[in-house]
């Protein structure tokens, strides 16, 4: 069970000992997605086949990033502005060759051991490194405008420090497969780098202990709000009775309760405000009425609804008593006495209507609402939420009024099937 009263404390779901930080999670998720497109650029350029067999991501220091390069490579260096640090994108010599070999017409693999680049791979590896850097910058566009455009390119690893040998960097690669040969794609950046793009995406989401809205979210609770119909309806009696009294009822008999001054719009099972009926332009409508503080509890005293045990009680286990014959001298049991204690709940319906979520928050007092019940229309009478019979207002003694049962469901769409 849940307490009453519970002492809540707000937890930072990203703290960094509970979670990854925000940029590593943001560049696990961009990662995929710049490779691929990668993969797709150079399909377009190159006019051959580019996969993407898979994508891995790690947080290493840069002394690891380094060492883990391929011996064979061509690397472009960027700045991240305006984001700290600079960007470093290694592609590696066999993928660079099996794209210039299939540029040149081969249509199968040569293996061999390769030492160096030649001229005309070095010349398209840097296109491809143009390529694949302005890949990751219109992907990553959305959060930051970077300009990516190589500020160097170098086939030696001693030559590529962008860092301190123990910074921790953040380390994407992508292994690509094309007809003739695979390799990689390495992209290594500053974690501390990407600091400030982390800070305002968690500005504007709120998360990290930030206190910005969340744009996107807000933005699809608005539409939902706005798309998401209500059902109303509107309520003008209800009453419990014996099970006994509810069978005797029939077509002329008189329900007993009596109208409620005002109706109460209903959704699901909950009462939600009241509202003043009548008519406008030949249909039913129920103009809102304003709740005071008291409001809920003034509702609770005019209708009856079914209560939750505030507790359970905890299972025991119990053996059936051996049942005894009647004795002597005891009352026989009627099936009157049974029906007595059955009850049935009735409530009698004005009418219907839907609104938006939106339109439901926004309702004022004195705000009329259309039902689809016309001028004239009978009231829809329920009993146990089931529709049983249909109804019109009478008169009844000390100025109130009742309803009186003109037709049961069953009867009306017999009349109705036979009409048709």
């Amino acid at each position: 069970m849940l307490e009453d009263q519970m002492e809540a404390e707000a937890l930072d779901l990203l703290d960094p000992m509970r979670a990854p930080q925000l940029r590593s999670l943001l560049m696990e998720n961009l990662s995929d997605r710049f490779m691929r497109q990668i993969a797709f650029a150079l399909f377009q350029r190159m006019r051959h086949s580019v996969q993407l067999l898979s994508c891995i991501n790690n947080v290493i220091s840069h002394e690891a990033a380094m060492s883990s390069l391929p011996e064979v490579m061509l690397a472009g260096i960027s700045e991240l502005a305006p984001l700290r640090g600079r960007m470093l994108l290694a592609i590696d010599g066999d993928l660079i060759g099996a794209v210039v070999d299939a540029l040149c017409g081969a249509t199968t693999a040569q293996p061999f051991e390769r030492y160096e680049l030649s001229m005309l791979e070095t010349r398209i590896g840097k296109q491809m490194i143009d390529l694949s850097l302005s890949t990751i910058a219109e992907t990553l566009n959305p959060l930051a405008q970077l300009d990516l455009t190589p500020i160097a390119y170098e086939n030696a690893t001693g030559m590529l420090a962008i860092a301190d040998g123990q910074d921790w960097m953040i380390a994407v690669t992508g292994i690509f497969e094309t007809a003739l040969g695979s390799g990689t794609i390495k992209l290594i950046a500053p974690y501390a780098g990407f600091e400030p793009l982390e800070a305002k995406v968690a500005s504007q989401s709120g998360l990290l202990g930030g206190r910005g809205e969340d744009t996107g979210w807000i933005t699809a609770i608005e539409s939902l709000a706005e798309t998401t119909q209500v059902d109303l309806r509107f309520e003008v009696a209800r009453a419990v009775v014996p099970l006994a009294v509810f069978e005797g009822v029939t077509t002329g008999s008189i329900l007993p309760l009596s109208l409620w001054p005002e109706a109460v719009a209903v959704s699901g099972e909950v009462d939600l405000f009241w509202a003043d009926y009548g008519q406008d332009s030949g249909h039913v409508c129920c103009r809102v009425k304003a709740m005071d503080e008291e409001g809920d509890a003034s509702m609770s005293e005019q209708k009856t609804r079914i209560g939750v045990a505030d507790r359970l009680a905890e299972p025991e286990r119990i053996e059936l008593e051996r049942i005894q014959g009647q004795p002597r001298g005891v009352p026989v049991l009627t099936a009157r006495n049974v029906l007595d204690k059955v009850q049935v709940a009735l409530s009698v319906e004005l009418g219907r209507t839907q609104i938006a979520v939106k339109d439901l928050r926004a309702l004022r007092h004195g705000q009329i609402l259309a039902l689809d019940q016309a001028v004239g229309d009978p009231l829809t009478i329920f009993a146990n939420g089931q529709k049983m019979a249909y109804g019109e207002v009478v008169a009844v003694a000390n100025d109130r009024y009742g309803v009186r049962v003109t037709a049961l469901v069953e009867d009306a769409e017999q009349e109705s099937g036979g009409a048709a």
